[in-house]
């Protein structure tokens, strides 16, 4: 399996390890639900060097994203971010990205185990006028998120980031710390307040240290996970793939229908006989998981797409992917052999205060 840069850093600290898409990442340090908390009411940190980051340039750039993308690109402001996807011909997500604008070039962040597919796909397409290059080599990501992330990271910076907005990106100064490359973006997976570190990889080691030496709290993929299910945020490969579209998967707001785009024409047709939908759930008993199917009396109406136990509400919590007409009836999810009562409730289940 491959490892991030930081990997001896983490196992020095005791960390528990799984593998996630090739990758050999800590799942926790601590706990799952002590991480879980640090990060909602305090900072944490995520080593998330296994993302891949792709640097796009050219004449064109502008325009080849705005076509394999559902985002309005071309509208893009300096310094900003935008959430998107990236579809098939058939309007399946190949997967969810963020791309930033910076001067002249793009940063595309892609999902680890989709890097090698995404830059092949973008190759396969691409003009002379458009230049790719796969970074994720040479930069680690370091994502420092919580309430208390910006006061943490104002310590150590040199420019101002309080003042950045959600979603946008800067060129980032750190105390004894002369980075060939570092930018911070005011993004992240977990629902709170939080920066995204992009930084060369030879100075990955003295940024961890420092943000440790603040008592910043290590975090695995555990709690990775239980945040961004308790806002709802998806994962790739369970509330969306290349066989879910994302009309189905809830993310119409997401899509620029003014632009043309890679699979646009199948997600019209889909748009008007929209067959499925995402919702969110508390199972009254146990604990739903990935794939557990969903009934109303005998009959499968759809299935659990991500599912698990919230730390901030203390209750079993998913997210499902449901035939358009099935709560007109009382939903039940299969755990192992046994059929227990789930209620679907309102996105999200957690958003933070402002």
């Amino acid at each position: 399996m491959k490892k991030t840069f930081l990997f001896s850093k983490h196992k020095n600290l005791g960390a528990k390890f799984t593998e996630f898409n090739g990758w050999e990442m800590p799942v926790h340090y601590t706990s799952i639900i002590d991480e879980h908390n640090a990060v909602r009411r305090s900072v944490g940190m995520f080593d998330i060097a296994h993302m891949g980051t792709f640097i796009i340039t050219g004449e064109n750039s502008e325009k080849f994203l705005n076509y394999f993308t559902l985002g309005n690109i071309l509208e893009l402001p300096n310094k900003r971010a935008r959430y998107s996807m990236i579809l098939n011909e058939n309007g399946g997500v190949k997967d969810d990205v963020v791309v930033y604008k910076f001067n002249k070039e793009f940063m595309v962040v892609v999902n680890a185990g989709n890097m090698y597919k995404d830059f092949e796909w973008f190759n396969k397409y691409k003009t002379n006028e458009v230049k790719i290059v796969n970074v994720s080599d040479d930069i680690c990501l370091i994502a420092v998120q919580g309430p208390k992330a910006v006061d943490v990271l104002q310590i150590i910076a040199e420019n101002d980031i309080r003042s950045m907005k959600y979603f946008t990106v800067s060129e980032l100064k750190l105390e004894n710390i002369n980075a060939d490359f570092c930018r911070i973006a005011r993004t992240g997976y977990t629902g709170e307040d939080g920066f995204e570190i992009f930084i060369s990889k030879r100075h990955i080691v003295k940024l961890w240290e420092k943000l440790i030496n603040l008592s910043v709290k290590p975090c695995g993929l555990g709690c990775r996970d239980t945040l961004r299910l308790e806002a709802c945020m998806p994962l790739h490969g369970h509330e969306i793939d290349e066989n879910i579209n994302p009309i189905d998967a809830g993310f119409r707001k997401t899509i620029n229908w003014d632009s043309d785009f890679m699979g646009k024409s199948k997600l019209l047709y889909l748009k008007t006989k929209c067959l499925k939908k995402s919702v969110a759930f508390e199972c009254l008993s146990g604990i739903a998981r990935n794939k557990n199917e969903i009934f109303v009396d005998d009959k499968k109406v759809g299935y659990v797409t991500s599912g698990c136990f919230s730390p901030t509400f203390k209750k079993s919590i998913g997210m499902a992917l449901l035939d358009i007409n099935s709560e007109f009836g009382e939903l039940k999810v299969k755990i192992y052999n046994d059929k227990r009562e789930i209620k679907v409730i309102e996105k999200p289940f957690y958003k933070r205060q402002k």
